[in-house]
């Protein structure tokens, strides 16, 4: 079984998004970043529907303990899942 990490966010995209953070005045340490599924599939492909599905149930359980004041969808998988509509490819 393969241990994955919590943050999922390549370390390139990560650097990029506290670059976006830091020029809106928004500390990091201020933002609490989640994911649809908590380990990325095989080969880093989008995960399929029941594999987002069953990671639901934590991230519900996060987003209610974070008590977020805005929560931003990123990526289609986010949007597809959270909002459970069909997004074009």
């Amino acid at each position: 079984m393969k241990i994955c990490k919590e943050n999922l966010l390549l370390e390139k995209h990560g650097k990029l998004m506290d670059k976006a953070f830091a020029g809106l005045g928004i500390k990091r340490e201020e933002v609490y970043i989640g994911n649809v599924v908590k380990c990325r599939p095989p080969q880093n492909r989008n995960p399929e529907p029941d594999e987002a599905k069953a990671c639901m149930d934590y991230l519900k359980n996060q987003i209610m303990l974070v008590k977020p004041k805005i929560i931003v969808l990123l990526g289609s998988v986010a949007l597809k899942n959270i909002l459970r509509r069909r997004i074009p490819e």
